[in-house]
């Protein structure tokens, strides 16, 4: 028999799910906010308006459980929920925010840089035990829809350069890599990261 394959927009409770694919896709995030992540995660996607929000993300499921997630906003999202992402992870971290404000500057001067039009894949993730069956291509089909509806012009997305199946994935997708570049998280912990995009017709 073969399974059911779903799609639907995420809720506040389904913050367990969010944080620990969020973190499948982005272990970095560990390096920066220690025990706290699954805290601060949490607490961010629970939040309207702010780039982590439940309002941005939108879950696969399989037999009505949860198999993957795609976060992705318009770039009028990110211009409008930019300072508030910020002042909910100082609300959240307190003075812990301070250690690592700096790195997060570094980051956001790098990642997710937005023309007008543009419409942003910030974390894409499936389960290990859902991979190689379409989930991916499912969320990413879903993104590209919701960004076809609002009228944006280009996807945009970053991932590192290690992940050579997901680069893969996005390649038979139809993005193709403009640039490559480095985030540094710490001394002896450095990013390589590829911007990639897909014009949309």
């Amino acid at each position: 028999m073969n399974p059911t394959f779903s799609l639907r927009k995420a809720q506040p409770e389904d913050g367990t799910d969010f944080s620990e694919l969020f973190l499948i896709s982005a272990p970095f995030f560990v390096e920066l906010f220690k025990d706290d992540t699954k805290r601060v995660l949490k607490n961010l996607f629970v939040s309207p308006r702010n780039l982590f929000s439940f309002e941005h993300v939108d879950f696969a499921e399989i037999d009505g459980q949860i198999a993957g997630m795609i976060l992705s906003y318009s770039w009028e999202t990110h211009r409008r929920e930019y300072l508030r992402t910020g002042r909910l992870l100082f609300k959240v971290l307190g003075f812990k925010m301070l250690r690592i404000f700096r790195v997060l500057l570094r980051l956001n001067a790098e990642l997710g840089k937005l023309a007008e039009n543009d419409y942003y894949i910030s974390n894409l993730a499936v389960y290990p035990k859902f991979r190689g069956i379409g989930i991916g291509k499912l969320l990413m089909e879903k993104a590209e829809g919701n960004a076809m509806k609002i009228g944006s012009r280009r996807l945009i997305l970053e991932t590192e350069e290690s992940n050579t199946v997901a680069l893969s994935l996005y390649r038979k997708l139809g993005f193709e890599v403009v640039e490559k570049f480095q985030a540094k998280l710490s001394k002896d912990h450095i990013l390589n990261f590829c911007r990639m995009i897909k014009p949309l017709a």
